[in-house]
This record gives C-alpha cells, structure tokens and sequence, in this order.
C-alpha cells in the first residue's frame, strides 16, 4: 500500500468508527467505507503473533512475504 492510499485509508477508518459508534453499521455510508476498507487491505497478508495479559496486547513477533522491511538497508 504506497503512501497516498494509506492517508487516504486512515482518514476512512476515522469516518468508519464514527459511524459504528453511532450505531450507523448497516447505513450505505458505513458498507461504502467496509468496501473500500477491505479493498485496501487485499494485497496484505502475513502473521503476527500476540501475546495477550491483563487488558494488555503484547506484539511477540510478526512475518509476511511481502513485507517492505529490508534487513540489509538497516
């Protein structure tokens, strides 16, 4: 996802909690924002690996074959 889709995306995922807070889950405008939220998110894939405790969410370790983190330019 370049840099323009996912400004783009974090500005529809704001819209979109608003929306589900309100009760507006079933409004064309919320199934619009799911539609285009989920079409964002095809191209990604992977594993993260969690690690949950006393209201705490712990990241353990996370992988994907398309990752755009390069090992070697670190």
């Amino acid at each position: 996802m370049d840099r323009e889709v996912r400004k783009i995306k974090q500005g529809l995922s704001l819209k979109f909690s608003e929306l589900v807070y309100n009760g507006f889950w079933h409004s064309p405008e919320c199934e619009f924002l799911r539609e285009c939220i989920g079409r964002s998110q095809e191209p990604v894939v992977g594993t993260v690996r969690l690690s949950v405790f006393k209201g705490h969410v712990y990241i353990l370790g996370r992988e994907s074959p398309k990752s755009l983190y390069n090992e070697e330019l670190v």
